[in-house]
């Protein structure tokens, strides 16, 4: 686009920076049960077969 409208591009600018700041949030925690079932599974990979 050209001429766009200054004022929409600072809104943008706005929403842009406060779903950064939303995102920079967000924490990842797994459940011990998904980190148990990892943990077994790479047991299981790294027994050798017999």
């Amino acid at each position: 686009m050209t001429n766009q409208d200054p004022e929409l591009s600072r809104e943008e600018e706005r929403c842009l920076n406060q779903t950064r700041k939303a995102l920079d949030t967000i924490r990842f925690s797994p459940r011990p049960e998904t980190l148990q079932a990892i943990a077994d599974y790479a047991k299981k990979a790294v027994t050798p077969a017999k």
